[in-house]
C-alpha cells in the first residue's frame, strides 16, 4: 500500500480511498475479492482505525465495494451503469491531485536550491 502524502490537500480518508480505488481499478484487488481489514489499512497507512473505515464507507458510496457486517469488506462483482467509480472523472481527480502533490514538491525542492545560493 502507500502512505499518506503530506502534500495532499485531502482529508487522509480520502488519500486512503484514492489509494484503493487505483488498486481496485488497477485489478490489484479483482472483482470480488476482500480488502484488508480496517485494522490492516490502518496499519499500511498509518492511519486511525476510524480514517480506514470511513475510506471504506467512502468507497462503498462510491459503488466500488460492498460491505458485508462480521465478514469484510468486498469489491463489487459488478458496477451498476453509471456509477461513479464507472466514470472517467472519478480516476481523473486522483491523477489531478497526484499532480498538484508532485508540482508542490518540486516547487518546495526548488526553493530550497535558490535559498542555499
Amino acid at each position: 500500500m502507500a502512505s499518506l502524502n503530506p502534500d495532499d490537500p485531502r482529508a487522509p480518508f480520502l488519500q486512503v480511498a484514492g489509494g484503493l480505488r487505483a488498486a481496485i481499478l488497477s485489478g490489484e484487488y479483482a472483482p470480488g475479492a476482500q480488502l484488508p481489514t480496517y485494522q490492516e489499512l490502518a496499519d499500511s497507512w498509518g492511519v486511525a482505525v476510524n480514517t480506514a473505515k470511513s475510506a471504506v464507507a467512502h468507497l462503498r458510496e462510491e459503488g466500488l465495494v460492498v460491505i458485508r457486517h462480521g465478514k469484510g469488506s468486498f469489491v463489487r462483482t459488478q458496477l451498476a451503469e453509471g456509477d461513479s467509480a464507472t466514470r472517467p472523472e472519478a480516476s481523473g481527480d486522483e491523477r489531478v491531485w497526484q499532480a498538484i502533490a508532485e508540482i508542490r514538491k518540486r516547487l518546495g525542492e526548488i526553493e530550497r536550491k535558490l535559498g542555499e545560493n
